[in-house]
C-alpha cells in the first residue's frame, strides 16, 4: 500500500517509501529486499559479483532531457525569493509524485468514455508499438521490468 499512497502525497524526494527502502538496505533483509525488487523494481541489496551496467547503456534522450530540466528547475528554485519557494516549488523529482492511481477496470472505463477503443492490459515487456522495448521505457536493458511487476500497463487506440 505504501508504494501507491506515498507517491501521491510525498513532499520531498523519496518520501516514506525511500525511508523504508533505506532501512531494508541497511538491515540487509534479503526477504524484504527481494519482495521490494519484485514489486517496484528497486534492487536494494546488490550481489558482489554483479557488474554495474555502463553509464552509456543507461542514458537515453528522455533521461538526459529530464536531467537538464531538473537542473533548470533547481536554478529557478534558488532564484525565487525564499518566502515563496516552498509554495511554488514541490521538492520531488519530475514524475515522482503522482496525482491519480487507477485499477485496470477504472482506467478502461475512462479510456472508453474518452473515445478510445481496442483497450488492452499489457505487460511491461509487450506492446503493439513496433520495437517498443528498444526505447527502454518500461523495461531495463537486461529485460527486467523498469519499475517492478506491480505497475499497470494499458494501451488503446484513438
Amino acid at each position: 500500500m505504501i508504494e501507491m499512497l506515498d507517491q501521491m502525497v510525498r513532499m520531498q524526494s523519496g518520501g516514506q517509501m525511500g525511508e523504508c527502502f533505506h532501512k531494508v538496505s541497511v538491515s540487509k533483509d534479503r526477504i524484504k529486499a527481494d519482495f521490494i525488487e519484485q514489486r517496484v523494481g528497486e534492487r536494494l541489496i546488490t550481489p558482489h559479483a554483479v557488474t554495474k551496467p555502463s553509464l552509456k547503456s543507461k542514458i537515453t534522450l528522455d533521461k538526459l532531457t529530464n536531467k537538464i530540466l531538473n537542473l533548470y528547475l533547481k536554478s529557478l528554485y534558488f532564484l525565487a525569493p525564499r518566502s515563496i519557494r516552498d509554495e511554488v516549488f514541490i521538492r520531488t523529482s519530475i514524475g515522482e509524485r503522482h496525482k491519480w492511481a487507477y485499477d485496470s477496470f477504472s482506467l478502461k472505463r475512462l479510456l472508453t468514455q474518452a473515445g478510445f477503443s481496442d483497450i488492452q492490459t499489457m505487460r511491461y515487456d509487450h506492446s503493439q508499438i513496433p520495437h517498443f522495448n528498444t526505447y527502454l521505457l518500461d523495461i531495463n536493458a537486461d529485460g527486467s521490468a523498469y519499475k517492478g511487476v506491480s505497475s499497470l500497463y494499458m494501451e488503446a487506440r484513438a
